[in-house]
Order: C-alpha cells, then structure tokens, then sequence
C-alpha cells in the first residue's frame, strides 16, 4: 500500500507550497526546449497528451500545464489532453476547485480538456504509448511500499545531520541498504511505467527533492520533527516504541542515484536517452523574507506551514488510536513552532531540487 495518502487537503498544500513552486521552476526552461523538440503531429495525430503526476491539488502543476500549453500552441493549434494524476485518497475536491474556479475554466485556451487520475505514480496511468509529456515534480520521493526493514535510531532513511546532533538518534550504512534497494525499485517501477505511456521522441521530466555533496532537503525538515517527536517521548507524551516505529517515507536521492535505472537496467537503457541532468540549491521563499526582516516568528509559522503540508498525513495515520488525535497532531506542530523559534541554525533548511529530462526512445 502507498506510503503516503497525499498532502495535507483542504487547500493547505496550496497555500503552504511556495518552496515546491521554486523547486519545479528552476527546470520549467528545460520543458519549453522539450517541447520545441517533440516530433511533428502525425496526419493521424488528434491531440497533444500531457500528464502531470503527483499534482496533489493543483495549483502548481496547473501553473505548470499552462506554461506547457502555450508552447504546444507555437507548434499547433491541435487539441490537448491534460491529465494530472495523485492517489485516490488525494484531494481531488480542490483540485476540481482551482481547475474550475467559479464553475469557469481556469485554462482559457481553445481546445483544452481536463482530466484527473486516480494512481500510484509507479504503476501504469494511461495507454500505452498515449503521452507527448509526462512530468512530475516533488512527487516519487515516497516511498511505493515500506520495506520490511526497522530504524530504531530515526525517523528517516538516511545518515543523521551532523549539523543537528541529538543523543541517540543514530543510523549504520547497513541499516540503510533495504531502504536504498527500494528506492531504486521504486525509480526502476516508474520508469517503466512511463516507458510503456510515452510515445517515441516524449519528453519525460522528473523532479524531486534531493541532496547535493554539502545539503539533503530532509536536513532541518527532519530533524525538527524528529526533536519534537523525541521531546513528546522524553514528557511521557508519546510511547518510545512509537518513535523507534515510526518512519519518514521519503528517499533523499542525488543526480547519479536519480539516473542509475537509466543507466544500469538494459531495458531502460533501451528506453530513454538522458538529455539533462542537475542538481540545484533553489531560492526558499520563506528563507528569503527572513533574510530581509530577521522575524522568527514569521518565519517558523510559514516554515512549520510547509513542514506539516506533506508530514501531517504520515504523522496522524501512524499516531496511536488511544491518543486524541487532533489534538496531539496539533500539539506536535506547535512544539515544531517552538523549536524552530529558538533554534533556527539548528534547523537550516536547503532545497536541494534535482532533475532529469529524458527522451523515450
């Protein structure tokens, strides 16, 4: 079963995803020469298909599929297929929303038809060779499935911040090894489900946050979760098997693990040409605004907004059932406020986005 049942809802991931926003812009360049790219509409040709996965409710992957769309327009004026695509359990109601905003297409563009899709990114979402462009942005980082693997030492699969130390909490490589033989799986998984999609010459991008040789995304993020789950254990808030069960799904991968499928696997090999390939520390918008006016407060509001937009759903689904919920959840986040307020080197964040452009072949 997925990992994840999506963002937060309620049109809170919107209002919480600026940074997501930056992250995917950094690449949105690389889509306009995509697009200049594909091959010429065959005579038999009805549409251009695109596919956004892992739109949550929207708003950016709309923003995105506009951009799409007025380039595709520069090559013809065929109709256009755009799909956005997250799990069933996602809030497809605010995705609606902003598609229609006052019953209205937000898309004005001639010959525009919507469609969402309910399905894990690593399986199959549309026919077979049916797509021009498929994109997903801050998405496949979740894990498909957990492994049957434990991480008493912490909450994420990954060497701890040596920035952010904290008594026992420790990870060995090898406890590492299931974690990243699934994130491999997992990528191999998408890949071939985006294979069998494309038709020869579509353009594929993926983007996702990751880690560079000086910063991971998860450092920061984490460890201010990790601090604020570690502070309900030691107040007897939360039981300490509820830490040393508990997991981030998240996989925080560099440039050559994001390829490795591509490289490694014959069939993939076969499939894709990599045309780019990068790894970029992007702008963090609510870095930026503290930069200029140095308010904490501010600042860990709009940090713990964003934090608790794509943690909240893991975090309330793996809590205890004798715990009230609500409240706890809450609480955990206030905590996460609190941390953040008193110690913000401790909590440095780095959007570390990285991404590849692929051709199927």
């Amino acid at each position: 079963m997925p990992t994840t049942t999506g963002m937060k809802g309620g049109g809170y991931y919107d209002a919480n995803s600026r940074e997501q926003r930056s992250a995917s812009q950094a690449f949105l360049p690389w889509l306009e020469t995509a697009v200049a790219e594909l091959p010429e509409p065959s005579p038999h040709q009805q549409s251009w298909n695109l596919l956004d996965i892992g739109s949550s409710e929207g708003a950016n992957a709309i923003s995105t599929t506009e951009q799409l769309i007025t380039w595709l327009r520069k090559r013809s004026e065929l109709p256009v297929w755009a799909f956005f695509d997250d799990l069933p359990t996602n809030d497809f109601n605010q995705m609606f929303l902003n598609l229609f905003p006052a019953g209205k297409p937000v898309i004005t563009a001639n010959d525009i038809y919507t469609a969402a899709i309910g399905g894990s990114a690593f399986e199959r979402l549309v026919p077979p060779a049916s797509l021009h462009v498929a994109t997903t942005f801050n998405a496949i980082g979740f894990f498909e499935t957990r492994p049957a693997a434990s991480l008493p030492g912490f909450i994420l699969p990954m060497l701890p911040n040596l920035r952010a130390p904290r008594d026992g909490v420790q990870v060995s490589e090898d406890e590492l090894i299931p974690f990243q033989k699934q994130a491999h799986q997992d990528l191999c998984h998408f890949y071939r489900a985006r294979a069998a999609e494309l038709v020869p010459g579509g353009k594929l991008l993926v983007q996702i946050f990751g880690r560079n040789e000086t910063h991971s995304t998860g450092h920061g993020i984490i460890d201010v979760l990790s601090d604020a789950l570690l502070d309900f254990v030691e107040a007897d808030l939360l039981p300490r098997s509820f830490y040393e069960e508990f997991l981030f799904p998240a996989s925080y991968r560099n440039t050559a693990e994001l390829i490795a499928p591509i490289e490694n696997e014959p069939d993939l090999t076969a499939a894709f040409r990599v045309d780019q390939l990068d790894a970029r520390d992007v702008p963090v918008p609510f870095n930026d605004v503290f930069a200029e006016n140095e308010d904490r407060a501010a600042w860990a509001k709009s940090y713990t907004g964003f934090l608790r937009a794509f943690t909240e759903p893991v975090l309330a689904v793996a809590l205890p059932e004798y715990l009230p919920q609500e409240n706890t959840v809450d609480k955990i986040y206030q905590r996460i406020d609190r941390l953040l307020q008193d110690h913000p080197d401790r909590y440095e964040f780095h959007f570390i986005s990285i991404a590849t452009l692929l051709t199927r072949l």
